[in-house]
């Protein structure tokens, strides 16, 4: 990471690397361990030197001259998605740099507002490395962004032990406990949601036919279903299926039963915070 300071009046020096950062003064300041050494060592020094390499001084002084900005967030239209909010990937700093970045605000005791928005940046990366999210999340303390990370974990059976061994073990079990719980209501609902219920909007010329698609597909998708199987969105298929897609009945009592299906899922805990065992 390239570090420039306009109108600088300090130096810091790599002694690592023998590099010199032209750096100002009341920047480093807002660093408590900076605050103390200046304390300790007074006004006469101009240059301090540091028992880091470049690279990771280049990074921590663009943390303290200019903090990053929270992600910008991009509003999805498009009907149903998740998550309905987006982050702009060009505004979010790369995964592999925050542990660094974490590490380096740990050491030198950046301020909490530095290590909420670096929180915010490891969330934006959530729904593509959720367990590599989850386990940084934990480690710094970050339970707020651990916790809505939850919902895009795949079934914890899915990964390598040397992939969740580092979690620790009542917030693996708590996961567990998330996804066994998901999994259970999907297919309770996705069992109990009939498409004409008690002959409701029953079709007089398909009933017959549009309940046995309707039941031979959820008895399929429930011996499939995972903690993040899309239930409605995999029912929703039989609408355009035969005689649900030419049938107006069946394709209503079809979307009816399907929004039903979606309403009743969108309530089932998402995030370990929401689960109350």
């Amino acid at each position: 990471m390239l570090f420039q300071c306009s109108n600088p009046d300090f130096h810091v020096r790599s002694v690592q690397d023998d590099e010199i950062f032209a750096v100002r003064r009341q920047a480093l300041c807002t660093s408590e361990v900076f605050r103390d050494m200046f304390t300790c060592c007074g006004e006469s020094e101009q240059t301090l030197d540091l028992y880091e390499s470049a690279d990771n001084l280049s990074a921590l002084l663009n943390l303290l001259h200019r903090p990053p900005p929270p992600p910008t967030q991009i509003k999805r239209d498009e009907y149903h998605l998740i998550p309905k909010v987006w982050n702009d990937p060009k505004t979010v700093i790369p995964l592999p740099l925050l542990p660094r970045l974490f590490a380096l605000a740990d050491k030198y005791a950046l301020p909490e507002s530095v290590v909420g928005v670096l929180g915010e940046h490891l969330l934006a990366h959530a729904p593509e490395e959720p367990l590599m999210v989850y386990i940084l999340a934990l480690s710094q303390d970050l339970h707020h962004v651990a916790s809505r990370t939850t919902q895009y974990l795949q079934p914890m059976a899915n990964y390598d032990l040397d992939e969740v061994k580092a979690i620790p073990v009542e917030a693996y079990h708590r996961v567990v406990q998330l996804q066994d719980t998901r999994v259970k209501a999907m297919r309770k609902y996705l069992l109990s949601e009939d498409i004409f219920p008690h002959g409701y909007g029953s079709c007089a010329t398909h009933s017959r036919e549009t309940t046995h698609l309707w039941n031979s597909k959820r008895m399929n998708l429930a011996v499939k279903v995972e903690t993040l199987t899309d239930v409605a969105g995999e029912m929703e298929i039989a609408a355009y299926q035969e005689p649900i897609q030419s049938c107006a009945v069946c394709r209503k009592a079809c979307v009816a039963a399907v929004e039903m299906l979606r309403y009743k899922c969108r309530k089932i805990p998402k995030t370990v915070d929401k689960l109350n065992l």
